[in-house]
């Protein structure tokens, strides 16, 4: 792949109700439509995101056979994003746990039916990087269970993390972590082939999470679509990476034994972290430039999805 160049996109959804205008991050409505992905590779394409199915998003006939429904999924394919449904979150990032960026605005964009979340090395109130957060807390919850997909595309970048988290929506009132953060997807950019997936609940986080961490076959997930899926259920949560099941987190864990408060609905947080415990020291000889000659770590998410089981 040439240097600075974005591999191509799988072959995708249809988008039969709003046509994608310019980019920006600004209030807009969903239109009503429905939304298919084909997810075939198109020829010359970087490895693909596995899924081949289409959602109607409607429940199934009266007797029809079980099976997964959509419930929501925000395709990055309108104009801006939606907020009705997502909130950008603004200022430091989170100082206990050593997270050495602001979040910007700036730093979230929709292009080419993407969202697109960067870190860029520039000072910033007194912190060295600009990263990009958005949350759908108190604009919308999933579940309780289902089963949470993302297709996400990343750059190099030594010392950044990426992650794609569910809370509990009942957070304000118990605090956490007995709310209960399920991480559906955590990569920490110095060690690219070892995503993983944790629970966090009462007795069992932050360096103590029931947590597990994918072990191949792929050796690095930087520079090719990927296609991250959570199943959630009242037992069990399952973590998989295009296709191959990497973790499993159990309600009957002797580690859990302070309680499961994983039977509520959660909100979602898409986030870039720079410097954390998490994600580790920066080195920036790996990060790409821009244009301008800034270090910047770019991540592309070509949808989020959740369905439930009928």
């Amino acid at each position: 792949m040439p240097p600075g160049s974005t591999p191509r996109r799988p072959s995708r959804r249809a988008v039969t109700a709003a046509a994608v205008g310019a980019v920006g991050v600004a209030a807009a409505g969903v239109a009503a439509g429905t939304l298919s992905r084909t997810r075939a590779a198109e020829t010359g394409a970087t490895p693909s995101p596995s899924s081949a199915t289409a959602d109607s998003g409607q429940a199934p006939a009266t007797g029809a056979a079980p099976g997964w429904i959509l419930d929501w999924e925000d395709g990055f394919d309108l104009p801006a994003l939606d907020t009705a449904t997502w909130t950008v979150v603004q200022g430091p990032g989170q100082t206990d746990l050593r997270d050495q960026h602001v979040n910007d605005p700036a730093m979230v964009r929709l292009e080419g039916g993407n969202l697109v979340v960067t870190a860029r090395r520039e000072d910033a109130d007194g912190l060295p990087y600009r990263a990009g957060s958005i949350t759908t807390r108190g604009k919308r919850t999933l579940g309780p269970h289902g089963r949470l997909t993302t297709w996400q595309l990343l750059t190099a970048g030594t010392g950044v993390g990426v992650g794609v988290a569910l809370f509990g929506e009942d957070i304000d009132e118990v605090g956490w972590p007995a709310c209960g953060e399920i991480d559906a997807t955590e990569i920490a950019l110095g060690r690219p082939g070892a995503p993983f997936g944790s629970v966090h609940g009462p007795g069992y986080s932050g360096g103590s999470a029931i947590s597990g961490t994918y072990a191949g076959p792929l050796t690095s997930v930087v520079d090719r679509w990927v296609e991250h899926t959570l199943d959630w259920n009242a037992e069990r949560i399952e973590w998989t990476l295009d296709g191959v099941v990497y973790q499993t987190a159990r309600r009957d864990d002797p580690r859990a034994a302070g309680g499961w408060p994983f039977d509520q609905p959660c909100f979602v947080q898409v986030f870039v972290t720079v410097g954390s415990f998490a994600s580790g020291d920066v080195d920036l000889s790996d990060w790409p430039v821009a244009a301008d000659g800034v270090p910047e770590f770019t991540a592309r998410f070509d949808g989020i999805r959740f369905e439930r089981w009928r």
